[in-house]
């Protein structure tokens, strides 16, 4: 467990976010581990020549109970709506575990993209907005008989400027003997993964296990079983229950994944300083290899177009000169510039017919997915590049 008296490292200090509270404990933010300085916001594909807002953006952690969190709001952008889960096979193992009937409502704290599948199999639903859910809110819910076996929050919990209202609201409005089921980015697989694209403005906090039960506790709330999720290079999918429901013990997970972020040492400062580290040098080395092939004559291009490499594209300076085009399939964005940059969208025959002898993977992907989506780069002698967590060119 983390102390106040920890050492902290005084070149990341930062005094002009020094009045900032922490949303878990509520002591003062002093130290940074990633600032991204003025960052746009991350947006789909948006016309050349058409300007999109920046703010400042940085991580920072508390000194005591290790949350990571972006202390400044910037408004978020739009997203593409991606599904957390797999909605069917989601769906069909809570209605066979909780045994879920047309008399076992569930509800959503989000966009709803879950519900559709609880809906086919009888079940009743209900979609609340995140922005405004708040405790007075989940009360007058219940006054009107809602009270969800299952509560669903996809998201909420990563974007709630106040995780204290959030959670306290979630417990009052879940049905005593309930279910909560959150998912929240990892901070261990961003930090591990040096996932610079996956920061953005709109995403507040990043979580362990150990800070999300500090944050449910304080409103008596339990996580009794947790796994990681591939989502977005990596999240956490956790389920909780009252503190004084005790017909759900905590699962053998609980204890191993306790263990996992022990061993990674995310109690202490230590790892958040190499973390600060490696995020710049994950920099270095992207605009170390865009630099090198440019002074070697060579060209490189980019495969996709999603609205997380804008953060990593911006840091690093990336523009047409060092990544002359990306491609995309969706021909509404061909003409249009990846955002923040004036990279330009392309179609994919694009690449066939300029040649590049580097392709950029923008979005994550396998190297077999690669392979297969591009399988003429190796007949003009074209090579792939990964960028996170280290560069890889195959």
């Amino acid at each position: 467990m983390p102390r106040l008296h920890e050492a902290r490292w005084e070149r990341l200090r930062s005094p002009s976010f020094s009045a900032t509270a922490c949303r878990c404990c509520g002591l003062p933010l002093e130290d940074v581990v990633a600032d991204f300085g003025l960052a746009p916001l991350a947006t789909a594909p948006v016309p050349a020549g058409i300007a999109v807002p920046f703010h400042p953006l940085r991580l920072m952690v508390c000194s005591d109970c290790r949350l990571v969190q972006a202390p400044a709001s910037a408004p978020a952008a739009p997203v593409p709506p991606a599904a957390p889960w797999r909605e069917e096979g989601f769906a069909a193992d809570m209605v066979s575990s909780l045994r879920l009937d047309a008399w076992t409502p569930v509800a959503e704290i989000g966009t709803g993209a879950l519900l559709p599948a609880f809906a086919r199999r009888g079940v009743p639903v209900l979609q609340e907005n995140a922005a405004g859910f708040t405790t007075h809110r989940a009360r007058q819910l219940r006054a009107e008989g809602l009270e969800p076996v299952l509560l669903l929050v996809p998201d909420a919990m990563a974007e709630a400027p106040s995780l204290r209202d959030l959670a306290a609201g979630l417990r009052e409005f879940l049905a005593p003997g309930g279910v909560l089921v959150l998912e929240m980015p990892s901070l261990q697989r961003m930090m591990e993964g040096r996932r610079i694209d996956l920061v953005r403005h709109g995403i507040l906090s990043w979580f362990t296990l150990a800070t999300t039960e500090m944050v449910l506790a304080q409103h008596g709330l339990v996580v009794f079983d947790a796994c990681r999720t591939g989502r977005n290079g990596g999240g956490l999918r956790l389920m909780a229950r009252h503190a004084e429901d005790r017909g759900k013990p905590l699962t053998p997970s609980i204890d191993a994944m306790r263990r996992e972020e022990a061993a990674a040492g995310l109690g202490g400062a230590e790892a958040y300083r190499i973390a600060a580290e490696r995020l710049v040098e994950a920099k270095c080395a992207l605009l170390d290899f865009l630099v090198g092939a440019q002074r070697a004559g060579k060209r490189v291009a980019a495969i996709g177009v999603p609205p997380s490499a804008t953060t990593l594209l911006t840091w690093c300076g990336v523009g047409p000169e060092l990544l002359a085009f990306t491609v995309d399939d969706d021909p509404a964005r061909h003409g249009l510039t990846l955002a923040g940059t004036t990279i330009p969208i392309r179609p994919p025959e694009a690449l066939a017919e300029e040649k590049p002898d580097f392709v950029v993977s923008l979005a994550a992907s396998s190297k077999a997915a690669l392979a297969c989506r591009l399988p003429g780069l190796r007949a003009w002698g074209g090579r792939f590049v990964v960028p996170l967590p280290t560069i890889d060119i195959f």
